[in-house]
């Protein structure tokens, strides 16, 4: 098991760093990447300019639900094998570590990936990517040397995690930020078909993987994570083969490098903080519900919590998140080039998400308990119970995934971050209210309770950015 995880983690460090640029040694300024960009006639501008002669909307929203809708297949045909290979607690502890992992991995970024999503100048495309790499080195280092201490004092861990887990941590911080700067390039570009693809790689790699390994080497946590884990790496090789990125790429340095990356954060400094905090807060919001059932419930009710979550945001993953880059992609062209429309579209966005989050969300409210006994057994009960509770504020979370990119196409960066940050509070305040003595349906109608004032808030936010748009030129 540590050999396939050692494996594993040395296959996504040599991904990594095949595919990151190489920028020019220390320069006087960062406004000479514009002139080596535009010197380099077989770098990113080739690719960039088959991105804009291949953009179709209807085509890659179709491409993108499709791809979505056979991971959906998969998990529909794999939990049910899951959920009787693996205990409550070990979901509980792997809902945890991802999320502490992705967490980590969008603070570390510092919210370049997010600049890169809305880039279309192609020596900023070249510039944001290197300096996103770099960053996911440095957290990868720092993770790695956060194991080392924990290695020398278990005694540090949190209960239910093993130090095999704390060995994995590191190899997930790197695969979720290598995944995270491929996802937001490809955005850029509009290459949608390879992000299709790469989905079904993923899905299949996340979900067969946990099964071989459970089965056959040991059905705990650590199994679970490696699946995750490769599921990623497969994901960032398949965008890059089918884009044809690699040899776009080839030839760039990927060692950090303080002066580069103290212009760019810099001159992007929006995104570094606002922009990065405010991604990260949903995270936070995330974790904190997971260490509260925690405290008060025990990991057990953190993987009821969990698998209920996982079922509840697969339309989600289908449908809303698949599309979400094609629809932010269309947003910026509208925004760019007849911003009048823009409100209209963003309504339009939202209730459409709307109509469809609530055919998909209605079975779970009315027979979840059902469902999941019969499903993934008689267990799993009262995760059922906690879906059908939780899937009502999840139809306003289905609109709120497609129609938030519209803090990023209107630069409102600073608003994005007062909402979240409002939003973010009201939920993980009112988690400290919650009765010691409370039981998990209680606690579950008390949470759905604030994430339904939360979305609420958030999707009145989306709309009032579609009517502030402001011009923004770099």
């Amino acid at each position: 098991m540590v050999a396939s995880i050692g494996f594993l983690t040395r296959m996504s460090t040599v991904l990594l760093i095949q595919l990151v640029f190489r920028y020019p040694k220390r320069t006087r300024g960062c406004a000479r990447w514009s002139i080596i960009a535009d010197s380099l006639p077989h770098t990113l501008l080739g690719a960039s300019e088959r991105m804009g002669k291949t953009f179709h909307f209807g085509r890659d929203l179709l491409q993108s639900i499709g791809s979505s809708g056979v991971g959906l297949f998969l998990t529909l045909i794999t939990t049910p094998i899951m959920t009787r290979l693996f205990a409550p607690d070990a979901y509980g502890v792997n809902a945890v570590v991802l999320n502490v992992a992705t967490l980590v991995a969008s603070l570390g970024l510092l919210g370049l990936p997010v600049a890169l999503a809305r880039q279309k100048k192609v020596s900023e495309q070249a510039r944001l990517f290197n300096a996103s790499v770099q960053m996911a080195v440095i957290i990868f280092g720092l993770s790695t040397v956060l194991v080392v201490v924990a290695f020398f004092n278990p005694a540090a861990l949190p209960d239910g995690m093993s130090m095999l887990v704390a060995l994995i941590f590191p190899f997930l911080v790197l695969v979720h930020s290598a995944q995270r700067i491929v996802d937001s390039l490809v955005t850029a570009k509009g290459l949608f078909p390879a992000q299709a693809a790469a989905r079904i790689g993923n899905a299949v790699t996340s979900r067969a993987l946990p099964i071989f390994l459970g089965w056959l080497v040991y059905p705990g946590t650590a199994s679970m994570l490696t699946g995750d884990g490769a599921g990623k790496i497969t994901h960032v090789i398949v965008t890059v083969r089918l884009g044809n990125l690699r040899s776009d790429w080839r030839g760039f340095r990927w060692k950090p490098a303080s002066y580069f990356l103290r212009n760019t954060l810099r001159e992007y400094r929006d995104f570094a903080f606002q922009s990065n905090v405010a991604t990260a807060l949903p995270l936070l919001s995330a974790l904190a519900v997971q260490v509260v059932l925690g405290a008060r419930l025990g990991t057990e009710a953190i993987g009821y919590y969990a698998l209920a979550q996982s079922i509840i945001t697969l339309p989600v993953t289908v449908i809303a998140l698949a599309s979400a880059p094609v629809v932010f992609h269309r947003l910026v062209l509208i925004a760019d080039e007849t911003p009048d429309k823009l409100p209209g579209l963003a309504m339009k966005v939202m209730l459409s998400y709307l109509v469809v989050g609530a055919v998909c969300m209605s079975p779970i409210v009315f027979f979840g308990p059902i469902i999941f006994e019969v499903a993934f057994g008689d267990a799993w009960r009262s995760a059922g119970v906690a879906a059908s509770i939780l899937a009502i504020p999840q139809l306003l979370a289905f609109s709120l995934t497609g129609t938030l990119a519209l803090f990023r196409v209107t630069h409102k960066i600073n608003a994005w971050f007062g909402f979240e940050l409002a939003g973010t509070t009201a939920i993980v305040g009112g988690l400290v209210l919650l009765p010691p003595s409370s039981n998990l349906i209680t606690a579950m109608i008390f949470l759905a309770s604030l994430k339904f004032v939360y979305n609420v808030l958030m999707l009145a936010g989306c709309m009032w950015a579609s009517r502030q748009l402001t011009d923004f030129h770099r």
